[in-house]
């Protein structure tokens, strides 16, 4: 599920919350995350605070569209993952 585009410039270091509340019910935990960012050149880090996951996105390639997956794990085994397309620019 593609959650939306955002534009940053390469020196941006800038945080985005998914909240993933709305796909798991409420007494299921999201324990773990992964994240895998295409093409390569972009820096994502990430922390969970249920029923968030907060990706910080830094660096990137100027004039690339980045596609950032987030897939989050929860206590009882559901699984949800979501996608973000981050710009570079130089503007």
């Amino acid at each position: 599920m593609l959650l939306g585009t955002v534009t940053q410039q390469p020196r941006d270091v800038r945080d985005y919350d998914i909240d993933f509340g709305e796909w798991f019910p409420v007494d299921d935990t999201v324990l773990t995350a992964a994240v895998t960012v295409e093409p390569a050149g972009l820096t994502v880090t990430y922390a969970i605070q249920h029923p968030r996951v907060k990706v910080w996105i830094q660096d990137g390639v100027i004039a690339t569209s980045h596609k950032v997956t987030v897939v989050a794990y929860t206590n009882d085994g559901r699984a949800k993952e979501v996608e973000l397309k981050v710009r570079i620019k130089d503007f």
